[in-house]
């Protein structure tokens, strides 16, 4: 089955729906549509941001910046 058969499938399943099948077939799209990378401003970050970013993470750690959970612990007894 290619894509647009799939497609037309979908929209007669959702034309069809009732409530309940309605309710989880937008559970399952907006879950979907949450798993994008976004950045803190909520705009999507492109793949090229996205690779800078866990390669300016992975420095950050091999350079010894970053708390430990044992500290973070230690840090939140305190507040």
């Amino acid at each position: 089955m290619d894509t647009a058969q799939i497609k037309q499938e979908l929209h007669k399943f959702i034309d069809l729906g009732d409530e309940r099948f309605l309710r989880l077939v937008h559970a399952v799209v907006t879950n979907y549509k949450s798993e994008e990378d976004y950045t803190i401003s909520g705009s999507p970050m492109d793949e090229k941001t996205y690779k800078a970013r866990i390669q300016s993470a992975r420095e950050r750690v091999e350079a010894g910046y970053y708390t430990t959970q044992e500290d973070l612990e230690k840090e939140i007894e305190q507040w």
